[in-house]
This record gives C-alpha cells, structure tokens and sequence, in this order.
C-alpha cells in the first residue's frame, strides 16, 4: 500500500467512526482500554405527554404561588414576616408540614434500575416490562415541571453545565478489556478532567477523539476504581459504595453523593449512553438544587424547596442513620451521555 492509498484508508476509517459506521470492538482499544467523558447528565423522569399517567392531579405550585396564598395581605407585613421568613425555611428545612398538598407521581412505570434484588409492592415497572424499579427521586420531582424535559429550568440549566464547566469534567476508564461486545471482567476507573471538550468547527455539536488530563490533585478523592462486565457491548459495573459526581451550575461548586452506585452503559467506539443509578444522598442532593439556585431561578421552574425537602425525606428509601433510624438516602436513576476521549496520565499534568 502507497502513501496515498495508507492516507485514503485512514481518511475512510476516521469518517466510519464520525458516522457511528463502527462498532464498538477491538480496533477502538489501546492497550486494552477505552474511556469516555460525561457530555449530558440529569435525573430520569418518565414523562407522559401531558403527564396525565404520572400526575393526574397536576403539577406542583413553586415559591410564587405558595407565597401568595401564605401571605395574601403580604403589603402590611413586613419582609422578616415573609421572604425572609421562607428563605429561613429553604435553608433550614424540617419534615413538619408546610400546610400544602404535595403532588407525587402516581403512575407505576419509571426508568431507573432494581437497586435492591427485589420486587416490592412499592417499586416502579420499567417500560421494558422489567419489575422492580427503585426510583423514588422520580416519585418525589416527576410532578415539578422544572425537572421534566424539554423545557424545565434545571432540565436545561443543569444538563448544560455538565458539558460547560470544566469543573464538571466526569470521566470513565475501562481497561483489561479484551473485547468491547462480551467481557466478563474488565476494571472502570472514575475520573475529573481538567480540559474542555472536544468539539466540531460551529463549537455546538462534541466529537469523539478528544484528550483529557486526569485532575490527581483536586479530584484525587474522586477517583474510583471498580469491577465490571460488558455483555451484548453493555456494561455493567459492581456497586461503588460512595461516588461523588462534581455537579456546578450557575459558577456555584457542588457534588452530588450517590452511595452504592453503578453505571449500565450501552458502548460503541463514539460514545456511551445508559443509566448511572444508586441511592442519592438527600442532604447533599437538597443543598446541590438551592445552592446552585437562588429562590428566583427554583420560581421559575416552580420548585419549591421547603415542599420538596420534606418529599424527599419522606420516600427516602436507604441508608438508615444510625441515631435516627430514619432512611437518609433515596434511589434514583440518572440519563447519562458520554463521549469517547483519550486519557492522558502524564504526572505533570496538575499545574492548574
């Protein structure tokens, strides 16, 4: 083979993997490895159109409405009587009731994972038929308009920022792969980054083939190492006992910890796309929604923190607190995206 016909092969090759026209086998490994960086990141909420399977009874009103029925003569009171009055209770919750109706979702189906091995009479069905669905994030924000696509306000504020901040730059390694399709063992490392992605010439659409430094100073107590398989190019990793996802939005930093997580993962030589599901921390996942939004921008999707606060602690469904007895975790299932990328383990990497 001449220069021009080595040159005319590559070209074919590279414009296969742009297309999707390859698949996820051994040609894409180096070194026996593969790693993929998080493009799209947000909660699973099995939407209906109208929602009128899963919300029946509607969706739920946010800070403004619930303001003018506490406060209908608010103009005579004062603002320590009122909005300071509920930016109290938003950054200091309790379970106590609030005196308002709180909508969850009714309907049986969900996407999400069966966490626990089991079939209970609570746990949702997936819409493959596949019982035992434990998804109770989805119960508690399915009916809050700000967190149902494609509109809602932290469906797209939040979701875009995954991809925006560099902050958020989560990634995953699989090595001792020796095939991309079936592979009974194989290891996934979890990363942070520290580089922007990858993108085509208009800067909106990410590419496949991009570099990434791995962050082991800042983000060395985020990585994780854990064991998994591929099946019919799926992977499926062991539980991770505590993973934390960097999650800013709005220049605010914050984590998200989910404890006994896994990622289901559909490969192929561009990208990954499935479900990171475990059980969500509801401290850390409540501060990471108000931190990240003021009450405006939460009006705006009509979500209303104190109300959902005591949702959350409600349907929490895991990790009871060893004072308490009370559950302080709640299942959960997130849609995530990933892109394919080169890792980089250069040792000089950190001077950031």
């Amino acid at each position: 083979m001449n220069t021009l016909q080595r040159l005319v092969s590559n070209l074919l090759v590279a414009s296969a993997l742009i297309s999707g026209g390859v698949h996820a086998d051994q040609s894409v490994l180096r070194n026996r490895a593969i790693a993929y960086v998080m493009t799209d990141l947000f909660w699973s909420v099995y939407q209906t159109p109208g929602a009128i399977q899963e919300c029946p009874q509607g969706f739920n009103d946010g800070p403004r409405e619930q303001f003018e029925q506490l406060f209908p003569y608010h103009q005579a009171l004062t603002v320590e009587e009122t909005q300071l009055r509920q930016e109290i209770e938003t950054w200091h919750p309790t379970t106590d009731s609030d005196g308002f109706e709180f909508f969850q979702v009714e309907g049986g189906i969900s996407w999400g994972v069966n966490l626990d091995g089991e079939v209970g009479l609570n746990d949702f069905v997936h819409p493959d038929g596949t019982p035992g669905i434990d998804n109770e994030l989805y119960r508690a924000v399915g009916c809050i308009i700000g967190f149902r696509g494609p509109d809602g306000v932290e469906y797209i504020f939040q979701n875009k920022a995954i991809a925006d901040e560099r902050y958020n730059r989560m990634m995953i390694e699989l090595t001792e792969v020796d095939d991309l399709e079936n592979d009974d063992s194989v290891t996934v490392s979890v990363y942070r980054g520290l580089d922007r992605l990858l993108t085509d010439a208009t800067g909106s659409k990410i590419v496949p083939g991009g570099t990434q430094r791995v962050d082991t100073r800042w983000g060395q107590k985020l990585i994780r190492k854990i064991d998994a398989k591929i099946v019919n190019s799926k992977l499926i990793t062991e539980p991770i006992p505590d993973l934390i996802i960097p999650w800013q939005n709005l220049n605010v930093p914050s984590i998200q910890l989910i404890r006994d997580a896994r990622f289901v993962l559909d490969l192929t030589a561009q990208g990954a796309t499935g479900l990171l599901a475990g059980y969500a921390d509801v401290d850390t996942w409540y501060y990471q929604l108000i931190r990240n939004d003021s009450t405006h921008h939460l009006s705006n999707g009509q979500i209303s923190g104190i109300s959902l606060y005591k949702a959350l602690r409600r349907l929490a469904d895991a990790h009871p607190s060893l004072d308490t007895g009370e559950n302080t975790a709640i299942s959960t299932a997130l849609d995530i995206k990933m892109t394919q990328v080169f890792i980089s383990h250069s040792p000089s990497q950190n001077a950031e």
